[in-house]
């Protein structure tokens, strides 16, 4: 099992880049939010609302590797896309479920299908095809401080894939 651990931004509409260390203490991707434009960025922090959200995840030789688009309707729940900048992969997230404590998502790509189920006040779960392959907690009494776990069986390693996401829909949020 792979763990990794990170300490978000305090504020979620900051753009500070945020190393993600393996278990032995060494980054292993860095990541930040990014806006569309500075109008944006303005009307995000004036009036508290996240039209637009993205989270870009780097390398440690600051390629680009994952971006996490949020996408709001004017109806409805939003919807994400995770890109996969190297391989051109695109992961499309939407709600299985209407419940705002703990929601379900499903994760769908040309290769993969997951289900994401988040247990109120514990871990966010990762299954693919009916068995737990990840899972990724905030603590708050640690000051945010995230946890991730990827077993060894998960058809996606990379910490930058679940970091992008997760970041995306539960610190920054609906």
């Amino acid at each position: 099992m792979q763990k990794y651990t990170y300490s978000p931004p305090k504020i979620k509409d900051s753009t500070k880049l945020v190393d993600v260390l393996n278990q032995h203490g060494n980054v292993v991707c860095r990541f930040k939010r990014t806006y569309k434009s500075n109008l944006t960025r303005i009307v995000s922090y004036i009036w508290n609302i996240d039209w637009h959200v993205q989270i870009d995840v780097y390398s440690n030789d600051r390629d680009l590797v994952y971006q996490c688009k949020k996408t709001t309707k004017w109806v409805g729940h939003p919807y994400y896309q995770v890109f996969n900048c190297k391989t051109n992969e695109v992961f499309q997230i939407t709600y299985k479920t209407w419940q705002k404590i703990a929601p379900e998502f499903l994760i769908i790509s040309q290769s993969h299908e997951f289900t994401m189920k988040k247990e109120v006040m514990d871990w966010v779960r990762f299954y693919h095809q009916g068995k737990e392959v990840a899972r990724w907690k905030m603590k708050t009494t640690e000051m945010f401080k995230t946890y991730l776990e990827i077993e060894e069986d998960c058809p996606i390693q990379d910490p930058e894939f679940f970091v992008c996401l997760l970041q995306n829909i539960f610190f920054i949020g609906d």
